[in-house]
């Protein structure tokens, strides 16, 4: 998906060398996490400008390097409370979680604060090496933990699970699924983890069928998201089912609807049916469909 993430190589800058080394007219932006929440200031502010980091105090593993926009540089620092209240005790903040920051931010912020949420959980999670026991290093530049033991030096790298969400067509409707855990009236695309043996549209394949009796073709990839709440590569497929005849698996899906563009469009302004919020994949393949 366009405007998620626009950190790229020519973006890259050496961060554990130059932590305080800025050209003219350069700047950091940076975000702050406590406790797996995102710090909002008055005004919905996320990101505080910086022209020098160092009055901040905060050692040099707790901050992450998010992406470079220009002269921007962004930046994500991991804080405690007590530190937080001290640096800012004449402003007022709150703790956000990132599922509620999506509504109050624009795309590119989520991106940047999807990053920071998933860095940080992700090196609480590995703190220390699975081979040697010894305290790992996280690795600004690559986004890499490595083993602080020299004998040892075993590097970690993000894990991602690659899940299916699939767009199921038939003539001028598309299928609405739920779970029985989501808020009363939120439906969604059939979606599901990737096995290992398996290929991705195979996994579509099976999700499909495992989930409501369905047997799909003319699978085509659409687009991909990083979803941070379960550490995601969410890829999106439309395809085609010959049959609108549903087999739920009720240990799965509460409910499924078949629905046109029309009533789609009626069930949604009766709020009989929510869907997605907008940062989600799942909102844009819909609207690729309502707009195809």
């Amino acid at each position: 998906m366009r405007n998620l993430h626009l950190f790229s190589i020519k973006n890259k800058i050496d961060f554990e060398n130059n932590l305080n080394i800025l050209k003219p007219n350069q700047y950091y932006e940076c975000a702050f996490i406590c406790n797996n929440k995102i710090i909002f200031f008055e005004k919905k502010i996320c990101f505080i400008k910086f022209k020098d980091l160092r009055h901040l105090t905060i050692k040099k593993e707790n901050l992450n390097f998010l992406g470079k926009k220009g002269n921007t540089l962004f930046i994500g620092a991991s804080i405690s409370l007590k530190k937080l209240k001290k640096l800012f005790k004449d402003r007022l903040f709150s703790l956000v979680s990132l599922r509620d920051c999506i509504s109050l931010v624009n795309n590119e912020q989520v991106s940047y604060l999807s990053s920071l949420f998933y860095l940080e959980k992700w090196k609480n999670e590995n703190k220390f090496c699975s081979k040697c026991g010894t305290r790992n290093k996280f690795k600004h530049l690559k986004n890499f933990l490595e083993c602080s033991n020299k004998s040892c030096l075993k590097k970690i790298f993000p894990k991602l699970d690659p899940t299916v969400i699939i767009l199921i067509k038939n003539n001028n409707k598309i299928l609405l699924a739920r779970n029985k855990n989501w808020k009363q009236n939120l439906y969604s695309c059939i979606a599901g983890f990737c096995e290992p043996n398996e290929s991705l549209e195979q996994t579509v394949i099976r999700e499909a069928y495992e989930e409501v009796g369905l047997k799909l073709k003319n699978i085509n990839y659409l687009f991909s998201q990083f979803w941070p709440f379960a550490n995601n590569l969410m890829v999106g497929f439309e395809a085609m089912s010959s049959s609108v005849k549903l087999k739920i698996n009720k240990s799965e899906i509460e409910d499924a609807i078949w629905v046109t563009r029309k009533e789609l469009l009626s069930l949604k302004s009766k709020k009989k049916i929510i869907l997605p919020k907008k940062y989600a994949i799942a909102h844009s393949l819909i609207a690729h469909w309502q707009k195809s």
